[in-house]
C-alpha cells in the first residue's frame, strides 16, 4: 500500500499555479503594504527622537530604538506562540513587543519628571543666592547649568545653548516648559517672563515661587500618600488574572492550552482582558486627583 501511494503521480501543473499564486500574492502584499510601513517606521522614529533625544535628552538614535522595538516583537510573538502553540498567544506576544518601547520610555519619563520636580526647589534657590550674589539671569542659570544636580543641571545646560546659539531666552525658557512637561517649570519660567517685561527685585520673586512650588509639592505629597492603596489596588488586581494564569498553566496545563486554541476560550479571555483593562483604568481614574 506504501508502494502504491508512492507512485502516485504528481500534478506538476497544480504545484506550479499553486505556487504563482502564493508568488502573485506575497509580490502585491508586499508592493501594498511597503510604503504604509515605512511610513509607519518613520512616524515611529520620529516618536523616538522626541522622547529620546528631546525630552530625555539621550544620545540614542531613533533607528537604533526602533530595531529594538523589532526584535522585541519578534521575540515576543515566538515567545508567545512556543507557550500556548496558538496564533492568539503569538499575536498577544507581538503587540505586547510593540507596547514594551512604549512602557519603558514612559517610565523613564516619568522617573526623570520626578527627579526634576524634586530638584527644583534647590535650583531656584540657586538662582536667588546667585542673583543676590551680584549675577544677573543668565549667569545665574549658568551656575545651576554647571553645579546643579543631574539631571536639572541637563535641562539648565541644554537651555543655555539652545541660549548661546541665538535663540532669545524667553523663547529657550519655553522651549524648556515644553520639554519638560512641568506645571511647577511651567509657573517658574512664566514667573521669569513676567519679571524680565516688568521688572522688580528677581531674588524676592524666586523666593516666592520656591515657597509656592514647595506647598504645592506638599500638596502632591499628601495627595499620593492618601490615594497611595487604591492606586496599590489597581495595580495588583490587574495583575492578579495574569498571575492565576501563570499558576494554572503549570497545574492544569491541557486546560489553560484550549483557552487559547477553542473558541470559547478565546471568547472568554477576550471578555476578561477588556473587563480588566476596564476595571484598571477605573479605579485609576478615581484614584488621581488634579491639584
Amino acid at each position: 500500500m506504501i508502494l502504491a501511494a508512492a507512485r502516485i503521480p504528481i500534478d506538476w501543473s497544480s504545484v506550479a499555479l499553486v505556487s504563482a499564486l502564493l508568488f502573485a500574492g506575497t509580490a502585491a502584499t508586499v508592493f501594498i503594504g511597503y510604503r504604509p510601513l515605512r511610513q509607519y517606521i518613520r512616524y515611529r522614529e520620529y516618536q523616538f527622537d522626541q522622547i529620546l533625544r528631546r525630552t530625555l535628552l539621550l544620545d540614542i538614535r531613533p533607528r537604533s530604538a526602533t530595531i529594538f522595538s523589532a526584535v522585541a516583537i519578534v521575540f515576543l510573538a515566538f515567545f508567545g506562540h512556543l507557550v500556548t502553540e496558538s496564533l492568539v498567544g503569538m499575536a498577544a506576544g507581538a503587540v505586547l513587543g510593540v507596547c514594551l518601547p512604549w512602557v519603558v520610555m514612559r517610565m523613564l519619563r516619568r522617573r526623570r519628571l520626578e527627579r526634576l520636580e524634586n530638584q527644583l526647589v534647590n535650583g531656584i534657590q540657586t538662582l536667588a543666592s546667585g542673583v543676590r550674589a551680584g549675577l544677573n539671569l543668565v549667569q545665574s542659570m549658568e551656575l545651576v547649568g554647571r553645579d546643579g544636580p543631574i539631571p536639572l543641571r541637563q535641562e539648565f545646560a541644554h537651555m543655555l545653548r539652545e541660549y548661546e546659539y541665538g535663540v532669545s531666552l524667553e523663547d529657550a525658557m519655553e522651549n524648556a516648559a515644553t520639554r519638560i512637561g512641568s506645571g511647577d517649570f511651567r509657573l517658574l519660567f512664566a514667573a521669569l517672563l513676567t519679571h524680565r517685561e516688568r521688572g522688580g527685585d528677581l531674588g524676592e520673586t524666586l523666593d516666592r515661587i520656591a515657597e509656592s512650588i514647595r506647598e504645592i509639592q506638599r500638596l502632591e505629597n499628601r495627595v499620593k500618600t492618601l490615594t497611595a492603596q487604591g492606586r496599590a489596588t489597581a495595580r495588583w488586581l490587574g495583575a492578579m488574572p495574569g498571575v492565576v494564569l501563570a499558576i494554572l498553566y503549570f497545574i492544569v496545563q491541557e486546560d489553560v492550552k484550549k483557552l487559547f486554541v477553542e473558541d470559547v476560550g478565546k471568547l472568554l479571555l477576550l471578555i476578561i482582558v477588556v473587563l480588566n483593562v476596564l476595571g484598571f483604568l477605573w479605579i485609576r481614574k478615581i484614584v488621581s486627583i488634579d491639584i
